[in-house]
């Protein structure tokens, strides 16, 4: 009993330090508080990070529909569904037509019954969009007439673009989703992200939450040096060395157990406030940003206790040898291949993790801890850096010699100092190169930069037979500022295991893009671009168009049978006609059903064309063809996740450029905290006749040179983490983002001149005589 309560004594007296006395550094708790308040504040929005996933993953799985597989054609299902989704201007909105099959088919989230035909229920932000007055091409192009709205429940975001709308006559073969039992049933085996994004999320998690966690381990050490010297003459008057300890973690609780309120405090009237704007963001759900309830109290427990233990990893110097503490003597030299182990073991992980034969999740643990290693390494070798370079340097101006003298009393908390911004600084330029060669690479796989007076439309045949494709380009030819039109139907056929790709497009067309010499209806050419397509389109050789009333396997009374007629080699089309292995005239392509053929054009517009006509030829497409596609001429199919790609890094780089913002302020909190712990040395130079110029260069110099040599390994060392990671996944284009590598460096160097700036009044007036008092 009586231990405890000695041990309750010393914890006592720890908070008294801390708090309890009439000289207690007030400005020093507050700081500390408001650092450990910021840093638990982010790490609880991480936490929330999951819930609001698996919340966005539940709303999209209420509301998800099977894809109409030819494989249960002959199953009877209770809702069937055609895809609707359309882009308008800047804005892509998504939306299915809904048929249910009997009174007691199943509902998606946010509906409280089905549309009739010619009835839309819209998402709030969709029918606010509808309601502008420049979306009456939008109002055209939509079938129906707004009688409802979805629920949130049935909306992945507020502002998401949805609707839903009724249809008719629909059946397993014209339809493209069916329901069978419920919404959802088979979302599970739908893949939700791509290796490229979650490696990119990956690295963003990195580059995020680890300098925050350095944040708070930085913060928690300020006056680090005064705590020591104070606690070390604890010891030399007897106190034994668990009470010294003891009496160190009572004193760091109290900053950090405020700091812990304080970001529970920040994190609520964050959450209230986007609560009030949730409606204007429609980025999120506020009520799905709440805290898993483990990592929460993970954070709440553990950064207290993180402090502690690392306040009395620190204390090692003050409990064994109190003296050097109090006299302040040289610090001893420090070790550089401990330090070089996380670094060399992090490459190794990262490069071997294509190696091995794990499942995602596995590759992907392995992944993040080989580059959290690798990011660690970068704070762990930037003390062993100052130092060395302020005991090798010798000479040059006196503000020189004063930052160097500092800096090699002081390494530690020098390149405490910055050492977070060395993090991000690591990370964000990993995420950069990665970034960049992910752009890169899906930008390969396109055809060149998009031609903005050009435009195509990729679309299904009217299903009824009915040639539709002809009424639509007529229809567009005749539109204001459409140059020309050319358009083709594309069709497929099957023999076994081979497949054969049909083109069929008039004289005028055919003569334009591919040097078949003389033309007339009734031709068929077989374009030189593969060396088995004579074997192929062997002229008689047997093949099978399926079309929409096949079975599962492509046969059946409705599969066409088309053997290839006679044709003449030709040499290779241009892009529009490259890849085809058949190009035929109409007359020759009678035998081809027109519902099973896919329609192809490309629109030329004129230099000066109106601002709505691409507009307009989305509305003429969707009103005669099935699932029209239109956008630029060039589109290749990766434009989704080209776009993908960037929103992820813009967000990943807006949070990091967030996070840089947070620790260049402690940056300045740090200067300042030294200032306050010199005051008296700098009144003793000020008292002699140091120049004020001097003494600022000097300070300038002190948070200069640990800035650049933290960026000295942090830009090879991000940009080498980076490739390696790349290299794990997949055979990535390695493009460095050098513009994006420059704002980065100058945005640390900009924050070593804004911190200077802001301490000089502070550095003047510990140049006064005033500091030479002492009580």
């Amino acid at each position: 009993m009586s231990r405890i309560r000695s041990w309750i004594a010393d914890l006592v007296l720890g908070i008294r330090l801390a708090v309890g006395d009439r000289n207690t550094p007030w400005g020093r708790l507050a700081l500390m508080t408001v650092g450990v308040g910021i840093g638990v504040l982010v790490l609880l929005a991480s936490t929330a990070l999951p819930n609001w996933a698996e919340a966005k993953d539940q709303r999209a799985a209420a509301r998800d529909l099977a894809d109409a597989e030819s494989d249960r054609w002959g199953i009877p299902a209770a809702v069937l569904g055609v895809d609707g989704r359309t882009t308008f201007h800047e804005h892509a909105i998504s939306g299915v037509l809904l048929e249910p099959r009997g009174p007691d088919a199943p509902l998606p989230a946010g509906l409280d019954h089905y549309p009739a035909v010619g009835e839309l229920i819209v998402s709030p932000a969709l029918a606010d969009l509808l309601a502008r007055p420049d979306s009456a091409l939008l109002r055209e192009r939509l079938p129906g007439t707004i009688t409802g709205t979805i629920g949130d429940d049935g909306l992945l975001m507020p502002g998401e673009l949805h609707y839903y709308g009724g249809a008719a006559g629909l059946t397993g073969w014209n339809a493209d989703y069916r329901v069978d039992d419920h919404f959802g049933e088979t979302y599970d085996d739908k893949p939700t992200s791509t290796p490229d994004l979650l490696l990119l999320w990956a690295m963003g998690a990195c580059a995020l939450l680890l300098p925050v966690v350095v944040f708070v381990i930085s913060t928690t050490r300020l006056a680090e040096a005064a705590r020591q010297r104070r606690l070390a003459a604890l010891r030399l008057v007897g106190a034994s060395a668990w009470q010294v300890r003891r009496i160190a973690s009572g004193e760091t609780l109290v900053g950090a157990t405020t700091g812990v309120l304080a970001g529970w405090g920040l994190f609520g009237a964050a959450h209230l406030a986007l609560s009030r704007f949730e409606a204007s963001s429609g980025a999120v759900f506020v009520a799905d940003l709440t805290p898993m309830w483990w990592p929460a109290a993970a954070v709440t427990l553990g950064v207290p206790a993180a402090t502690v233990l690392i306040s009395l990893v620190a204390l090692r110097g003050a409990v064994h040898d109190p003296l050097r503490s109090v006299r302040q003597a040289t610090p001893i030299r420090r070790r550089l291949w401990p330090r070089c182990v996380p670094l060399v073991v992090g490459i190794l992980g990262v490069a071997t993790a294509r190696l091995q034969s794990w499942s995602t999740d596995w590759w992907m643990a392995w992944l993040v801890v080989s580059i959290v290693l690798i990011l660690l390494s970068v704070p762990l070798l930037l003390p062993w850096g100052v130092a060395s370079l302020a005991e090798r340097v010798r000479g040059g101006p006196v503000a020189w010699q004063l930052a160097l003298r500092r800096l090699h009393l002081t390494s530690g908390t020098a390149a405490r100092s910055v050492s977070a911004i060395a993090v991000v600084v690591t990370g964000v330029i990993a995420l950069q190169t990665m970034l960049a060669a992910s752009e890169a690479n899906y930008a390969q796989r396109g055809t060149g930069a998009a031609d903005a007076h050009s435009v195509y439309v990729y679309a299904d045949e009217d299903p009824a037979g009915r040639p539709a494709m002809s009424a639509t380009a007529a229809e567009i030819t005749a539109m204001p500022g459409v140059r020309s039109v050319t358009a083709m139907h594309e069709a497929n056929a099957a023999s076994g295991a081979d497949s054969l790709l049909i083109s069929i497009a008039d004289c005028a067309t055919i003569t334009r893009f591919v040097p078949v010499g003389e033309c007339r209806d009734g031709d068929v050419f077989l374009p030189e671009h593969s060396d088995d397509v004579d074997v192929r389109a062997q002229e008689g050789r047997p093949w099978r168009i399926a079309t929409p009333h096949s079975n599962a396997a492509g046969t059946g009374p409705e599969t066409v049978d088309w053997p290839v007629p006679p044709g003449r080699l030709v040499g290779r089309g241009t892009a529009e006609f490259n890849g085809y292995d058949l190009v035929l005239t109409p007359a020759a392509a009678t035998a081809v059903p027109m519902e099973a053929r896919t329609a192809v054009m490309s629109v030329d517009l004129e230099a000066d064309a109106p601002p709505d006509l691409v507009e307009h030829i989305r509305n003429a497409a969707a009103a005669n063809l099935r699932k029209p596609t239109v956008g630029a001429a060039n589109w290749t199919g990766v434009e989704e996740s080209l776009a993908a790609i960037r929103l992820l890094g813009q967000g990943l780089l807006a949070g990091a450029l967030v996070v840089f913002s947070l620790i260049g302020c402690s940056l300045l909190v740090t200067a300042a905290e030294q200032i306050h712990e010199r005051a008296r040395p700098m009144a003793v130079l000020g008292a002699v006749g140091a120049k004020r110029s001097t003494l600022v260069w000097s300070a300038f110099l002190q948070n200069a040179v640990p800035m650049l040599l933290a960026l000295v390994p942090a830009v090879p060392i991000g940009y080498a983490t980076g490739t390696l990671a790349l290299a794990s996944q997949s055979e990535l284009l390695i493009a460095p983002d050098l513009p994006g590598m420059a704002a980065v460096l100058a945005f640390a160097a900009v924050s070593v001149l804004v911190v200077t700036a802001l301490t000089a009044p502070a550095l003047s007036k510990a140049m006064s005589p005033d500091g030479l008092h002492t009580e």
